[in-house]
């Protein structure tokens, strides 16, 4: 008789994917019907950043206690409780008739959310070495393509039962994926004397300390306005409550995540780049779809044609990425590479003019957005490569915590900081009611698909101008850098 064996890498591959899906598919839906979300629920753009806030400190929190929870009760439970409160998120927003109970529901979203794309990446180690190569084409294939369904589903569902079907689809994708995953995850679980240590009290600590960080950043769109408060004193103090935490998990013997395995210059530039990347990803993915179908005043299914057209861009850079790194492992020419035509194209969209919403030339968006979207892979996709190449097994999946508590971090700081730029940029750029037009700025928002707005048209490209500067000193770091080569 033949001794048992694990799950075959047949049946494990279809798990990777599924599991890893989720999250990106579930952002996608979420940041392209924004404006539609806005609007059903009378929504500022703060409140809305607000909610992308909340989702940030929870996904955080759960990533600082991923490999504790993983500890005691294993992938496969970890994996599905995490399945049900994410479904419990998701339905508690599409449901919600304000502010509060969307915000709730965004915060457990994140709770549920942050689990999968680890779980996802953790599942290849688990194969056998020669599948590997076939684990992370799965992994960067499921994605990628979650992320590019994502407008064409918000828009169907939108169009066809309004915008509360994009957050009522995923409680049967959830169960699909568990259907699909629990046959194949561990159960394995660590034995109690080598467990992670509890660490409740310096947790609360630590939630404090995210949540003021995170609430200074959204609070960053609201300056300017009457109602701003100083942001200042209350991120010196997260800074410094985080800082404390981190010493204090130094001196640990279990820490939540063993800093100490990961202080090496290879991982903490990695993560540097890493923050930029997801920054300037977040940045972009947000603005388009507003600048699309509220600037240029498109049909939400132009505009949804236009978007997917640049995620599948993504797709196929991303895949490309990975078939010539294997054969040219050049890491700073690809990383170089993918600056160099991400800000190529935010100055191509910075360039744009439309004197009106009939003559609106959709033809002369797409180079941009096909550009922008083969960018990001080449930077990030390289970024990997070298960040995580000489991690001791030990703390990979500490390096993968931390390397998602940037990842959400940049996405919520992205959101902030592009709504406060176009706050800026808009009356300058023609916005009506002079600098501190918010009503104004709050109208367009909230007239999804009704027109064309030439201010906010402006104050965009002036925000696709700022991204591509950004992408400069990231440019010059990399090439000045002698670790990623």
């Amino acid at each position: 008789m033949n001794p048992p064996t694990p799950p075959a890498n047949s049946r494990m591959l279809p798990t990777i994917g599924a599991v890893t899906c989720v999250e990106f598919f579930e952002n996608s839906l979420v940041t392209f019907s924004a404006a539609r979300i806005m609007a059903g629920l009378a929504l500022t753009p703060e409140q809305f950043a607000f909610a992308f806030t909340l989702y940030g400190v929870a996904a955080i929190i759960m990533l600082y206690k991923h490999q504790w929870v993983v500890e005691r009760i294993g992938y496969r439970d970890f994996v599905l409780a995490s399945l049900a409160v994410f479904s419990l998120g998701s339905v508690l927003c599409g449901s919600a008739g304000g502010v509060s109970q969307f915000a709730l529901g965004r915060l457990l979203q994140g709770l549920g959310g942050a689990t999968f794309f680890t779980a996802g990446r953790m599942a290849i180690e688990t194969l056998a070495p020669a599948a590997r190569f076939h684990g992370s084409l799965v992994f960067i294939t499921s994605l990628m393509l979650g992320t590019a369904l994502g407008p064409l589903l918000a828009t169907l569902l939108s169009d066809g039962f309004g915008w509360r079907a994009v957050f009522f689809c995923l409680p049967p994708l959830s169960a699909a994926v568990a259907l699909i995953a629990a046959p194949c995850l561990s159960r394995a679980t660590v034995p109690p004397p080598e467990r992670s240590g509890e660490h409740w009290g310096w947790l609360l600590w630590m939630a404090l300390g995210v949540f003021g960080l995170q609430y200074a950043i959204q609070e960053v769109a609201s300056a300017g306005s009457p109602s701003a408060a100083p942001t200042g004193p209350l991120a010196l103090a997260s800074i410094a409550i985080l800082g404390l935490f981190a010493w204090r998990q130094w001196h640990r013997e279990r820490p939540l995540i063993d800093y100490r395995g990961l202080f090496q210059r290879r991982y903490l530039l990695g993560m540097l780049f890493y923050f930029a990347g997801y920054f300037m990803l977040g940045a972009g993915g947000f603005l388009l779809p507003l600048f699309l179908e509220l600037g240029v005043g498109l049909t939400p299914w132009m505009t949804m044609a236009l978007v997917s057209a640049g995620l599948f861009m993504t797709l196929l850079a991303a895949l490309s990425h990975l078939a010539l790194a294997r054969r040219w492992p050049k890491n700073r020419l690809f990383m170089l590479l993918g600056l160099t035509v991400y800000a190529g194209a935010n100055v191509l969209f910075a360039l744009q003019t439309f004197d009106d919403a009939a003559g609106a030339p959709w033809p002369a968006l797409l180079a941009p957005i096909l550009l922008g979207g083969a960018a990001m892979p080449f930077f990030l996709g390289s970024t990997a490569g070298g960040a995580f190449s000489d991690l001791p097994p030990a703390v990979f999946s500490h390096g993968y915590q931390v390397k998602n508590i940037l990842r959400q971090l940049g996405l919520s700081s992205s959101v902030a900081l592009a709504t406060l730029a176009l706050r800026l940029n808009y009356p300058r750029a023609g916005g009506a009611g002079g600098a501190h037009a918010i009503p104004h700025w709050e109208q367009v928002l909230h007239i999804s698909g009704q027109g064309f707005s030439p201010a906010l048209a402006a104050a965009c490209g002036d925000v696709f101008l700022l991204l591509a500067l950004l992408a400069v000193p990231v440019a010059m770091i990399v090439g000045a850098q002698k670790i990623f080569r």
